[in-house]
């Protein structure tokens, strides 16, 4: 008869009590070593299953008296009482879950911590290379300055040989304007030498025709006196 009684209260409930009827939440094994799931909701009812703590089921109804029914996560369904679920996992697998998303974060601390490494040695490689091409472009700035001031003293040289070898072309002009006033100079010297010596060979030649004559006519007027 009790049975009976609690069958038929317990197939009224839904019907007294609509939020027995929610939706399924999920709920977690409490800080219990073990819980018993049964197939009803009392100690009289067999047991179906052991619950350790942390595991975590599915609740499918809750009954006023204290008890949920719950399905694990292998599909076995039963009874357990409701002050043993929490809502969060236990202490347990929280430190757990803490420990190893500490340890996720210290992986990636220590993955930026290299990447940083690497990022600082790069940049430490880049200021060296700016520093190459900073010394690279003085030196090339030096040499072009030289290179101008070179090709500045090349140009007042090439124009100062240009001077000069119009210089030494107007010198050569004059050597041989002077050249050919020594050369005629030259030839009318010739020339008059070679008149006087004609004119003392002539003269010459007339003296000794004249001189003859000259002769016989003295001793003719010195016999005549």
């Amino acid at each position: 008869m009790r049975k009976f009684i609690q069958s038929l209260a317990f197939l009224m409930m839904p019907l007294l009590f609509p939020s027995m009827l929610a939706a399924e939440t999920v709920r977690y094994v409490s800080d219990q070593l073990e819980i018993t799931m049964r197939t009803g909701q009392g100690v009289q009812y067999s047991i179906r299953k052991m619950l350790r703590s942390g595991t975590e089921v599915v609740v499918v109804e809750t009954d006023p008296t204290g008890y949920s029914k719950v399905r694990t996560s292998d599909g076995v369904e039963g009874w357990v009482l409701s002050r043993y679920l929490a809502n969060q996992p236990v202490a347990r697998d929280r430190l757990a879950e803490k420990a190893q998303t500490i340890a996720t974060l210290e992986l990636e601390i220590a993955g930026y911590k290299e990447e940083l490494a690497s990022l600082s040695a790069q940049h430490s490689d880049v200021d060296d290379q700016n520093l190459g091409l900073r010394e690279t472009a003085q030196r090339l700035s030096k040499e072009l300055d030289e290179l101008r001031r070179t090709a500045s003293n090349a140009i007042a040289l090439d124009n100062e040989n240009r001077q000069l070898k119009e210089k030494l072309q107007e010198m050569d002009y004059q050597i041989q304007a002077a050249q050919m006033e020594v050369n005629a100079l030259r030839d009318s010297s010739a020339k008059s030498w070679f008149l006087i010596g004609a004119a003392v060979l002539f003269a010459g030649l007339l003296l000794g025709l004249i001189m003859p004559s000259l002769r016989v006519r003295k001793k003719s007027s010195w016999g005549s006196l």
